[in-house]
């Protein structure tokens, strides 16, 4: 298993500095959390790896660990914090008041009997 970590929610952040003037909230991820000691707690092996170089060799392992000794390996891989450009260019519309919403209309959900 590999995760590409690069500490946020990207496309909601880019979403969000596109229309509100470099603004941005609840898109970033905590920095001291680790995904691979995470899997280690849940039993599987556990890397966490930040170059190419690393990767590589890191794949290489847990493929041969998996073949070998029918180990799980998760690998982590810290990535910068660059934006990309959105892969969902339906969300790339600036956001538009809805007609006919008011506040006075709303009304808490009923609980589940």
């Amino acid at each position: 298993m590999v995760i590409f970590r690069n500490y946020q929610w990207g496309a909601e952040k880019r979403n969000t500095t596109l229309w509100y003037d470099n603004n941005f909230v609840g898109t970033e991820l905590d920095r001291g959390t680790s995904y691979a000691k995470i899997a280690e707690a849940c039993g599987v092996r556990g890397i966490q790896v930040n170059s190419q170089e690393g990767l590589t060799h890191a794949l290489h392992e847990a493929v041969e660990r998996q073949m070998k000794q029918g180990e799980t390996t998760f690998i982590e891989v810290l990535l910068n914090q660059e934006l990309g450009e959105p892969f969902r260019r339906d969300a790339m519309k600036k956001p538009v008041e809805v007609a006919g919403i008011d506040s006075a209309d709303m009304r808490p959900q009923r609980g589940a009997a």
